[in-house]
Parts: structure tokens; C-alpha cells; sequence
């Protein structure tokens, strides 16, 4: 959270690359293969990491408080490893060759390894763990990072992490190497957010849960019995960033948010300030951790947690950015939205985690809460009963922010600290309508200040590209709602996705029904240009939804309501785009698209004609890239941030002639 005068801070052009997700398996019951083998750790090397100027880190730290920048809690120490230069080979009885390695420092509070390269090959495994094995990542496979691009091992307590590579049993030849660059340690210097394993009744509060101010309250008090839906959504986020010459770690918290399609996309809404300096490297390593929270009011052990690593930076817009003069050149709201990379909602389901919805309204919201993590701190619930004002935070814009004042509510009064920043405000319906930007409350001094970066601002408000403003994501189409719901994938009835568009030439479409109890389908308004294969179902189902062809300049649009037996219902929409009377349609040989199938862009020429307008459309019939072009005829279009898939693009010359081609990206 940021703190009264804000330093200048300098725009930063991040560039959207694409990585791999993993769901972090701790201790997950298997045990690393050198264990079951009995190898000793004695034989394991050691690379000693350097220790950095301790002094100097807490003295950034202490005033960083002081003067409400971020604070970071760990500094990356850059290496250069491979399991080639570094570590050791064994050979098992039973046909394994297994790859150790430790790194240590004595004086660091807690660490995890960088990998800038992690490629494993199919059937091998990977493993992280500390001397004791209280905690164990792990395993790691070749589907765990699919594209071989940059990884994190997962976060220890204390200077001590070995990892373990165990290679396909009796497979194992230069051939099948793994690809591995470990690139750096991240030291932690401060304590707060790290985990406590040690056993119940010996904690002290230096590590794990407790890290926060005395007066913050858990979620899972009474205070937080109306939003425990809302909160699954919410997590912490161990963000990456360049100072200077140094790459810093520090906490901030934030939400999964939905969008108008219900298409599952895993987006995750902090605020831009928490990733200040950030490299595409480092996006990689960002960590987001979820269910970190004590189960009861209070806690008595460490929690568990789920973690997701890696992630692509989808829009922002930071507090302010100035010239080199020092001129303020643009005045923001301070978000970023974030993409979890290639995580199907499934696995969000899996998980138990949902999308909380939002609402853009610039109304001020009456009460409400704020989920966060302060100081990396399990969950905690802060509450307003006052009605939000708007106002102005340092260089940022006019009136772009929600200021908000905390109640007292059963167990005290809950503020925010160091570490809430990017959490999600909520007003009364349970939908966010802002992020958290800072302020100066604390336990005590709770009536000061404190400042949301407002989502009606975020909407559009904050630039004219797209990669200034919410709607392009959130609500893609457009559709046009102010508000957008919940999308709990473990609720008993919900649809996905809840919108789809239809091209003008018509197709057909599966919408996924999920219900505990028979359900009906009913229309709002004229349905005559599309068929359903069912209207009603027993559970869960589908609804297969066919149009004809738009013979109309005009786009059609459609709402489906699903009524369930107990009387609630789910809205979902047909749209189908107009027929585009008086477009004539050229011939794809007109035009060459290369690479194909692509890795980072795409160059797309022609010699006859001049485009207008480039479209990138996924096979669910999704706009993901769209750009205008003033009459070039020849292109680089970047497609690292797209995921692997089959895509159609769609060129529009200044004829208002169209074509149609096909790439994949891999």
C-alpha cells in the first residue's frame, strides 16, 4: 500500500509474453525419488549464494514506509546453474538418474529458485524441498511448464532449498536432457509472508501467519460470513520488479475478476504500483496464492495454500508518469490487470476458486468491505458502513479515487497496510468497485485516509488504448452492462460461457449448463433467427445454439434466460454480428500470413491491396487482437500474449473488402 507523497513514477512499456501456469503441489504425499531411494544428502553440493547488503535493503525498507513507496521483503541474487555446471548425478538400482542440488545461505529469512529456463521431458519429474522436507513442491512435470520459459520452485522459510531432478526411468540420454537455467535466488531480507512450519505452540511471529497489524480481522470471523463467496476469489501476489540495479520481491493482494462473456478467462485485477519496473523475465516469476487464510477466527497452525506462478500483463494504468524533464505527462488510477497463463477455468473449479464480478457505475457505494492481505498476512476483512466520496491520491487523476472510511465492527476496527495494495473493494452487492491504490490508516490512527483507484475510472476513463482501459477486456464485445456477476465455478447452477457471438455467416454453438435441479429456457425477446437443440434439462447439460445466416446490416442480439426449479435463473446471450451489406469478400491467395504456425508475431503482405483494420478471432469466435491500419499493405501483428491455438484473422482493406486467413500459434 502507498503512503502519503508518492516518489514520480516513470511509464514502463511491458510487453505481453506467454508462460506457463502451475498449481503448486506442497506436500502432496509423494515423496522426492532420493529419499525413497535413501541417497544421502551429504553427497548433494552446495552453492553458497552471496549475502547482500543487508543494511542497505532495511534502510530502503524503513523508508519506504516512511515515505509510502512499496515495500519489498527479498532481493534477487542472480546465478547462472544448469544442471550441467552445477550439482550432481546419481544412478538408482531401479533405473533413475537423479540430478541434486542445494542452495543455501545461512543469513537469508527464506528464498525460492528462479528458473529462467524449466523444460522437462515427458515422465520426468521435478522436485523442491527444504533439509527437513516439512515442505516439498513437487513434482514438477513436463506439464507443469509446457513451454519451457520461466518458473518459480515455490517459497521456503529460511536460506535452504534443495531441488531434484529425476529423469524418465530407464530412458534417460543426452537426448532427453532437461532444459534448465536456474537464474537467480530470490533472499529474503524481511520475514513478513513467509511460511511457518514449525509445529503448533513454538511460533513466535517472525514467519507465516500473524505478520500484519494487531487490529486486522481474519475472513473467517463473523465479519466476513456475508462474503464467503467473494473471498475465494481474492489472493496475495508476490510481485517482481527492477530498482535500479536490483530485482526486488514484494507482497500485494487482488482478485480474479470475470468478464461479460463468463468465458472463464483467469483474469487477476491488483494495482499497477505493485509491479512498478517489472520485466517480461520477471512477470514469469510472479506468484499468486490463494486459500491462504486461517480457517477459524483465529489461527493456531500455518494454513495451506494453492499457488499459481506466471503470469502476462493484459492493461494498466499507474498512478502518473512524467517526462524527463519531471513533467507529469499522464495522471491514472492505478490498475493492472493480470492474466494467469493458460489456465482453463477447470482448474480454477478444481481449486475451488471463482471470478468475482464487478460493477462500473460511478455511483458511490453505501457500504461494503475490503479483502485483503496485509503484510502478506493470512486473509483479513476491513469494513465500511460510511458512504464512499471521491477523491485524489498524489499525481494521480482528478477524482479517480474511492477514499473510504473503516467501521468498527465486532471484533474491532480493520484497516490496511503494506501488502493490501491492489485488494478489491466491495460494495454492498458483493461486486468490486475498486482497487486499492494507499492511504496512511493503521491501527492506530483507522480514520485516515484511504484511497481505490474507482473501476468506473479504470473502464475507460484512463486512456484511449486499449491497453489503458478495463472494457476491452472485461467487456470485450461490448455487451454493455454497468455490472457484471460472480462466476463461482463450484456454485449449484451457473452457464459458461454466459455470452457468445455468432459470426454474420452463422455456425453453432455449445453454452455448458451446470444445475443441481431441473432447469427451463425462456426467451426475453425475438429468437426467430437461431434454433436450440433442448429447452430443458434435468441437471447438468448443454444448449446447442444454431444461427442462420444475418441477411441485415445490424447485429442481432438475443437474451436466454435458464430458469431453475427453485426459481433463480441465469442469463446468457446470442449475438451475431451484422452481415456487413456491401463488403465484397477477396480472395485469400491475395494475401500471405508467416510465420505459420507463429511463436511471437506475425507478418502479414499483400501487394494489391491496403488494409484498414486487422482482426485476430479465436475458434469460439472472440476478437482477441484488433487493430486500425492507415492503409499499409504490409504488417507485424504480435501474437506471443495469444495462447496456443488455432486462430482466423480478418483484414479489412480501406475498400471495405474483406479477407479471411488462418494461423496457429505454438
Amino acid at each position: 500500500m502507498l503512503m502519503k507523497k508518492l516518489l514520480p513514477i516513470s511509464l514502463l512499456a511491458l510487453y505481453l509474453v506467454i508462460g506457463q501456469w502451475v498449481s503448486a503441489q506442497v506436500n502432496s504425499g509423494v515423496l522426492p525419488k532420493s529419499a525413497v531411494a535413501q541417497l544421502s544428502e551429504t553427497l548433494v553440493p552446495q552453492i553458497e549464494v552471496a549475502t547482500p547488503d543487508l543494511a542497505a535493503l532495511q534502510a530502503r525498507s524503513e523508508k519506504s514506509i516512511m515515505d509510502g513507496t512499496p515495500m519489498k521483503v527479498a532481493i534477487v541474487m542472480p546465478l547462472q546453474l544448469t544442471t550441467d555446471n552445477a550439482g550432481t548425478w546419481e544412478h538408482t538400482s531401479d533405473g533413475y538418474d537423479i540430478w541434486r542440488l542445494r542452495l543455501h545461505n545461512a543469513k537469508a529469512l527464506g528464498c525460492c529458485a528462479l528458473f529462467e529456463r524449466f523444460q522437462l521431458p515427458e515422465g520426468a519429474q521435478f522436485f523442491a524441498y527444504n533439509s527437513d522436507k516439512s515442505l516439498i513442491y513437487g513434482p514438477y512435470t513436463n506439464e507443469s511448464n509446457p513451454s519451457g520459459e520461466g518458473f518459480s520452485s515455490g517459497l521456503f522459510a529460511g536460506g535452504d532449498v534443495i531441488l531434484e531432478y529425476v529423469s524418465p526411468k530407464q530412458t534417460f540420454n543426452q537426448n532427453e536432457q532437461p532444459d534448465i537455467l536456474i537464474a537467480g535466488y530470490t533472499y529474503f531480507y524481511r520475514s513478513e509472508g513467509l511460511p511457518d512450519n514449525r509445529v503448533s505452540g513454538t511460533k513466535d511471529g517472525d514467519t507465516g501467519y500473524g505478520a500484519s497489524q494487531s487490529c486486522m480481522i481474519n475472513i473467517n470471523c463473523s465479519e466476513g460470513d456475508n462474503w464467503r463467496v467473494q473471498q475465494k476469489g481474492v489472493g496475495r501476489l508476490l510481485a517482481y520488479g527492477v530498482e535500479g540495479e536490483s530485482v526486488l520481491a514484494g507482497w500485494c493482494s487482488g482478485t480474479l475478476i470475470n468478464n461479460t462473456m463468463g468465458d472463464g478467462t483467469p483474469y487477476f485485477l491488483t494495482a499497477n504500483h505493485c509491479a512498478e519496473g517489472t520485466t517480461t523475465q520477471y512477470l514469469n516469476y510472479f506468484e499468486i496464492y490463494f486459500h491462504y487464510e486461517c480457517p477459524y477466527c483465529t489461527c493456531t497452525s500455518e494454513p495451506g495454500m494453492i499457488t499459481y506462478t506466471g503470469v502476462t500483463k493484459v492493461a494498466s494504468s499507474p498512478i502518473s508518469t512524467t517526462s524527463n524533464t519531471g513533467t507529469i505527462v499522464y495522471r491514472g488510477s492505478d490498475f493492472l490487470l493480470l492474466k494467469l497463463k493458460s489456465v482453463p477455468w477447470t482448474r480454477l473449479k478444481n481449486d475451488g476458486l471463482l471470478l468475482n464480478g464487478w460493477s462500473k457505475t460511478a455511483a458511490p457505494s453505501t457500504s461494503g468491505v475490503c479483502i485483503h492481505h496485509p503484510a502478506g498476512d493470512v486473509k483479513k476483512i476491513s469494513t465500511y458502513t460510511t458512504t464512499l466520496t471521491s477523491g485524489t491520491f498524489n499525481e494521480g487523476a482528478t477524482n479517480a479515487y474511492w477514499i473510504v472510511p473503516w467501521a468498527t465492527t465486532t471484533h474491532g476496527r480493520s484497516v490496511t497496510e503494506q501488502g493490501s495494495s491492489g485488494s478489491p473493494l466491495f460494495n454492498s452487492n458483493g461486486l468490486v468497485v475498486g482497487t486499492l491504490t494507499g492511504g496512511s490508516s493503521s491501527c492506530t490512527n483507522p480514520n485516515a485516509r484511504e484511497y481505490y483507484g474507482k473501476m468506473s475510472y479504470h473502464w475507460t476513463s484512463a486512456g484511449t488504448a486499449n491497453e489503458r482501459r478495463l472494457q476491452p477486456w472485461l467487456d470485450p464485445v461490448p455487451l454493455s452492462q454497468s455490472t457484471c456477476n460472480i462466476l463461482d465455478f463450484n456454485s449449484p447452477f451457473y452457464v459458461i460461457p454466459a455470452a457468445h457471438i455468432f459470426s454474420a455467416n452463422g455456425a453453432a454453438f455449445n453454452y455448458t449448463v451446470f444445475s443441481d435441479q431441473p432447469w427451463t429456457l425462456t426467451y426475453q425477446n425475438d429468437h426467430s433467427w437461431f434454433t436450440v437443440n433442448n429447452e430443458s434439462g434435468s441437471g447438468d447439460g448443454s444448449i446447442r445454439v444454431t444461427c442462420e445466416a444475418n441477411p441485415t446490416a445490424s447485429t442481432r442480439r438475443c437474451n436466454m434466460i435458464v430458469n431453475k426449479a427453485d426459481g433463480t435463473s441465469f442469463q446468457i446471450i446470442v449475438k451475431q454480428d451484422a452481415s456487413g451489406t456491401g463488403i465484397s469478400m477477396v480472395s485469400e491467395t491475395e494475401f500471405n500470413i508467416y510465420p505459420n504456425p507463429a511463436h511471437n508475431e506475425i507478418n502479414i503482405e499483400t501487394a494489391d491491396h491496403f488494409l484498414s483494420k486487422v482482426e485476430i478471432i479465436d475458434m469460439l469466435g472472440k476478437v482477441v487482437y484488433s487493430a486500425n491500419i492507415n492503409g499499409d499493405n504490409s504488417l507485424i501483428i504480435p501474437v506471443a500474449q495469444l495462447e496456443n491455438a488455432m486462430y482466423l484473422v480478418r483484414l479489412t482493406t480501406v475498400d471495405n473488402e474483406v479477407v479471411y486467413k488462418k494461423f496457429s500459434k505454438n
